[in-house]
């Protein structure tokens, strides 16, 4: 009789309890639980070594956290220990946060990259990370045969929605984080100053915190990651486009497009930037602004998006079909095995 292979015992460490943290391991726990999988959550950045054999963390930067983490695996029963990497927080042909980030005031990058040289092939026993270029970032540090590239991916039972009447009026909805402008230091970062002429006079309704160069239609209030989703949905009918801009710079060529499938799921446009290496070069050639459009041309493009709405759409819901984290579950998986 074959002896049943034993599955190991996870614990899922997030580095906190917002953003792409939750799509890329809180999800990816609740799911695992789901299918009898032996899995643990602990609390953002709370190491504890009980029976588990497997740690699924993430974004392990600085040389005091790597030595201690490298001191406590020794000490303790873990087999594996997996860390995920879903933004550029380290240096990479010369770039790393770009200056309107304001996660520059909390991150020492340079500090970042010497830590990881020293210690990452030490103490990661396998990397996962959202993009191509993001793995290539990290083959300064590991080999390439520990990285794995597992693109961010929604749940159907979070984000799946039925589809609304297409709105006649041109609405646009932003919603984006101090990572992506400066309201301090008045930077309009990964807003190009050609897309802010032509939003003046446009109806623009903004999530959470407001640029300082948008005077919003109107503001809607942030949410927990739990309750994002159906207030993304809601708080988008009235719109026609979302607005995913993104300066062409290496942190943005390494980010992922989870705004362009969060858009897909709520069955919205979405209008993104489009340079050399963007996450977005997936998209629908007519939901593209070239990074340095005029005014003029921008107009051009959203009128002409507007006129293809339902061919876009069918093109990104064909996009979002090919990553729902219900039919890729198995790439984790795969990883999550003991050799």
């Amino acid at each position: 009789m074959e002896e049943t292979k034993k599955q190991p015992i996870i614990n899922i460490v997030p580095a906190d309890n917002g953003g792409c943290g939750y799509y890329r391991l809180m999800q990816i726990g609740y799911m695992l639980q789901q299918q009898r999988y032996d899995v643990t959550i602990s609390g953002a950045g709370k190491y504890r070594a009980f029976a588990q054999d497997i740690v699924y963390t993430q974004r392990i930067l600085t040389e005091s956290l790597m030595t201690k983490l490298i001191e406590w695996k020794k000490q303790t029963n873990i087999k594996k220990l997996i860390i995920d990497y879903d933004d550029l927080i380290w240096e990479y042909k010369g770039e790393s946060l770009p200056d309107y980030n304001l996660c520059r005031n909390k991150l020492d990058c340079k500090g970042n990259t010497e830590a990881m040289k020293k210690y990452l092939n030490i103490l990661a026993d396998h990397i996962t990370v959202t993009t191509e270029e993001l793995k290539q970032s990290l083959l300064q540090f590991v080999p390439a045969e520990k990285i794995t590239v597992i693109p961010n991916c929604l749940t159907y039972k979070e984000w799946y929605f039925p589809r609304t009447p297409t709105p006649k009026e041109d609405i646009f909805y932003y919603a984006g984080s101090y990572t992506h402008y400066d309201n301090i230091n008045k930077k309009l970062g990964d807003f190009d100053k050609n897309l802010v002429q032509y939003l003046n006079n446009k109806k623009v309704i903004v999530k959470s915190t407001v640029p300082y160069f948008i005077k919003p239609y109107k503001n809607t209030p942030g949410n927990y990651l739990t309750t994002y989703a159906p207030s993304f949905y809601q708080e988008t009918r009235e719109a026609k486009f979302i607005l995913a801009p993104l300066a062409d710079n290496e942190f943005n060529r390494c980010k992922s497009d989870l705004k362009y499938l969060e858009s897909a799921a709520v069955g919205k446009v979405c209008l993104v930037s489009d340079f050399p290496g963007s996450p977005f070069e997936g998209a629908h050639p007519y939901q593209k602004i070239p990074v340095g459009s005029t005014a003029t041309a921008i107009k051009y493009i959203v009128e002409r998006a507007g006129e293809h709405y339902d061919e876009i759409l069918q093109h990104q819901y064909e996009y979002l079909n090919k990553r729902w984290l219900d039919n890729r579950i198995g790439e984790y998986k795969k990883i999550l095995e003991l050799q």
